[in-house]
């Protein structure tokens, strides 16, 4: 499916990239990796007191409603280090969070589940921090 581009702050764009740069130093870069470079590189950046409060930035907390069978969860896109798939903290390296970065409320958004693909609503960011004064995360 093809992807409109995504939308992130300056701040989360250069962190990013140095974290790429230095992946790319330790390994082949995987998939996942190249295809983050890939959205950044066609992303639109902005400050981030002039992002949105309904786009999902790092460190942002996302309600998603699974389209297959309307179950509802709530999970955190973080950085690679922060990640705890038990406390739905998922990293931006993985395919969710790859998928959910820059994303905007009602967007539809899609990655592979155990038995094919899924396809999911971005109901609601209801934590970003740069809505909330927190650009320090």
């Amino acid at each position: 499916m093809m992807q409109k581009p995504i939308t992130i702050t300056v701040n989360d764009y250069q962190r990013l990239m140095g974290l790429i740069e230095f992946a790319s130093l330790k390994a082949k870069m995987p998939k996942v990796t190249s295809q983050l470079m890939e959205n950044l590189g066609e992303a639109k950046l902005l400050p981030q007191h002039e992002i949105m409060d309904n786009v999902v930035t790092m460190n942002s907390r996302v309600k998603l409603k699974d389209l297959t069978n309307r179950i509802e969860a709530e999970i955190t896109i973080t950085y690679p280090e922060d990640a705890e798939p038990r406390e739905r903290r998922v990293s931006v390296f993985s395919e969710i969070g790859l998928a959910l970065l820059g994303r905007k409320e009602n967007d539809v958004v899609s990655w592979r589940i155990p038995n094919g693909i899924g396809m999911f609503e971005v109901q609601k960011v209801t934590y970003q921090p740069e809505a909330a004064g927190d650009y320090y995360l």
